[in-house]
């Protein structure tokens, strides 16, 4: 690896810092009220997580009757762990698919993940992250895998994410971290908090960070830039105010299409730095968000929290980028194409829960009451240019052949206005029946509305549809088998609108629902610092859309002018997860998940009635059906060494391409880490990837792209300050 100049201005940065020996570094972080926002107050240090802010109304991870992982701040550092894609691909149950060298999807249980929370408020993100975010002002990473529909309302039926904001320590804390790796890979952060008077009744946070990174394929690169600064307030001993502000800046050098393959489905074995990209493409994305959140507690039993984010991205795109199939005998076919697109994004959420408990029957009972909107619009303009679509030869194309900018004129583009709005009401009661047994039983009421307008035109692409006052239940059962062990079964349901739908009698069609039966056993041990759970599942979603046979093409009762269709279209993932994370034993951490995930399409049919292709076949093809995520750290007492290692492994997966099939082999990919702390201010750990340079893809595509390698070998070492 060539060392730049600039590396030993990154890495003095982290050396200042730690030059000065503050005492307060090894005072505990004294939580404040606000704590309570996100339930840190219920996580200590290492691995294991007791609460979740996902999971809203329940007092602990054991009392949560779905599946819920952590993936906690610690875990976070010690794997070197930097962005969301990063941290999913290392959680229980979660696929991470790649579609450009910065896009990334997320599935559980066979279906794309399109809730993100912070800090609880719901969000909509189902176009995909135009920038998988920078963990760096995060304090973990919440993974519900199975309906959100309480909490989310619309969406799909595999899980949801909650990202945890960093709030103000009424102590001094700083930290800062310099880090270097492969393929130029530099990163510099400073966090600092800070009580803003004597009390720290006020006090502010701000995260700063820097990432400069080329990528294992030629020329892809990005810059990044974050800032994030909060302040919060006590107004009174009961009640807590913050405000905050969150920026993120991407400037990069992009890798649209991915690989393609040969037109016979083959793998061209290309090297895994192939770039087939025009050497002029860049991207320039920026994500603003602000956000402000109050909470007030009424005694000891309840709490009031209301919170509001206001969140913009805004995207820049430049592209040269080329698709196609490659002929076997020729080695040609793929063609490049440029485009140019603008795609701004921005959403408006607020949230509002009350919760608390109270005493009935000789016994306490907990209430959930909520209400929460959400309001998402997307403009996409986007362009391409005249230019004559080149034949390339993959194996021999040079990006810099097409190093200049097109200046010829575009060809007509697109401009369409996407807007989504949705609000809902939510509750839910815990009953202790016994001292040992509980009910729990709740439902969400939810309206949502969307449309798509052709901007250049002023027509309606999707004229605007919506759904009112559908209705989400929920329910569980627990018992508490021993002191330390909880089973449940739980019952959870989320609907998606398919009003852009008519039916033969010009009615908007049904939405389809998603339900998840789920029966676990979950274990808080070693005094809670380990969680084990264990969990069977089966989701079912019905009423999917299908091509009414019985009508003709277009449909006269249609306003669209298309099909009508009919609501009976029915898939089901069904499969086990198990999972271990926290304090094994003294110095011993772990996380540890395995899925086992089958999925089918139970009815699909064809615009004649026939059974399609599809029926009785998998659904989510490249969802494997074995899935393990292991990662362990091993600090011996008293000793300044400590050392991690773990593994990703899953087995065959594939996708189809027509009527070819298009397969990844199983895999396993090794993970180590060796770290050493110079004194209680100043520590130094060595990241190493794939370890023995596995070669695989962790992405398929099809014949004319998207397939994309995962990263061969490469190291990382970080050093890290606090004072």
């Amino acid at each position: 690896m060539t060392v730049p100049k600039r590396l030993p201005r990154v890495l003095a940065l982290a050396l200042a810092y730690s030059s000065t020996t503050v005492h307060a570094a090894d005072a505990p972080e004294t939580p404040s009220a606000s704590t309570v926002l996100v339930s840190a107050d219920r996580l200590g240090g290492g691995y294991g997580a007791d609460g979740a802010g996902i999971a809203k109304g329940s007092a602990s991870l054991r009392e949560t009757p779905q599946s819920v992982s952590v993936v906690t701040r610690q875990r976070l550092d010690d794997q070197n762990l930097r962005t969301l894609d990063e941290a999913l691909a290392n959680s229980t149950g979660i696929i991470v698919e790649q579609g450009s060298s910065y896009e990334r999807r997320y599935y559980a249980r066979g279906f794309e993940i399109e809730s993100v929370q912070y800090d609880g408020v719901a969000t909509q993100r189902g176009a995909g992250f135009a920038i998988s975010p920078d963990l760096s002002v995060f304090e973990r990473v919440e993974v519900l895998r199975g309906p959100a529909g309480l909490f989310s309302g619309a969406g799909n039926p595999g899980g949801a994410v909650n990202l945890v904001r960093k709030r103000p320590l009424k102590t001094r804390r700083m930290d800062a971290l310099a880090a270097a790796g492969r393929w130029d890979n530099y990163r510099a952060q400073a966090d600092a908090s800070l009580p803003l008077n004597e009390s720290g009744s006020v006090r502010a946070r701000v995260v700063a960070a820097h990432e400069d990174r080329d990528f294992f394929y030629d020329l892809a690169e990005t810059r990044r830039s974050v800032l994030y600064a909060i302040v919060e307030a006590d107004l009174a001993p009961s009640t807590t105010l913050g405000a905050g502000l969150h920026y993120e800046n991407n400037d990069m050098a992009p890798f649209y299409g991915g690989l393609p393959r040969f037109s016979n489905g083959a793998d061209l074995g290309l090297p895994r730095e192939t770039y087939l990209n025009a050497a002029w493409s860049n991207t320039d994305v920026k994500s603003r968000t602000a956000f402000v959140d109050l909470q007030h507690r009424f005694g000891n039993d309840w709490k009031l929290r209301a919170a509001f984010s206001s969140m913009r991205e805004d995207n820049h795109d430049t592209s040269g980028s080329a698709f196609g199939p490659v002929d076997p005998a020729t080695n040609l076919g793929p063609s490049l194409s440029a485009f140019r697109q603008h795609l701004v994004g921005d959403q408006k959420a607020a949230d509002l829960t009350l919760e608390g408990g109270f005493n009935a029957f000789g016994r306490r009972h907990d209430l959930l009451l909520g209400a929460n909107w959400m309001q998402r619009d997307f403009d996409n303009t986007s362009q391409l240019y005249a230019v004559d679509n080149p034949v390339i030869n993959p194996t021999t194309f040079n990006p810099h052949d097409y190093a200049v900018l097109p200046t010829r004129p575009g060809r007509a583009g697109a401009h369409t206005l996407t807007a989504l709005e949705q609000s809902g009401v939510y509750g839910s009661l815990r009953l202790s029946l016994t001292d040992t047994v509980k009910l729990i039983a709740g439902g969400r009421v939810s309206d949502w509305k969307s449309s798509v307008r052709n901007l250049v035109t002023d027509a309606w692409n999707t004229r605007p549809y919506k759904q009112s006052g559908e209705f989400t239940p929920y329910g569980a059962l627990q018992w508490d088998v021993a002191p330390d062990w909880t089973t449940y079964l739980s019952y959870a349901e989320i609907f998606r609108s398919q009003a852009s739908q008519f039916t033969a009698g010009g009615e908007r069609l049904a939405p389809a629902t998603g339900n998840n039966v789920e029966a676990g056993l979950k274990g808080a041990l070693a005094g809670g610092r380990l969680n084990a759970a264990l969990a069977l599942f089966r989701v079912i979603e019905e009423n999917r859309s299908q091509t009414d046979p019985s009508t003709p093409t277009p449909c006269p009762a249609s306003p669209t002018g298309g099909a009508c269709f009919i609501a009976e279209g029915k898939v089901r993932s069904q499969g086990l997860d198990a999972e271990l994370s926290g304090l094994l034993a003294p110095g011993w951490q772990v996380s540890a998940g395995y899925t086992w995930n089958q999925t089918r399409y139970l009815r699909d049919r064809t615009a004649t009635g026939a059974p399609s292709a599809n029926e009785n076949q998998p659904l989510s093809t490249f969802t494997p059906r074995h899935l393990a995520r292991i990662w362990t750290n091993w600090q011996p007492a008293g000793s300044p060494w400590s050392a991690g290692a773990g593994v990703n492994a899953q087995n065959e997966f594939y996708k189809t391409s027509g009527a070819l099939r298009v397969s990844q082999a199983g895999y396993a990919v090794w993970s180590g880490r060796v770290g050493y702390r110079f004194n209680r201010n100043l520590d130094l750990a060595v990241n190493l990837n794939n370890v023995f340079d596995k070669r695989y893809y962790r992405t398929l595509g099809n014949t004319s792209g998207s397939n994309w390698y995962g990263d061969p070998r490469n190291v990382t070492a970080t050093l890290h300050a606090v004072f």
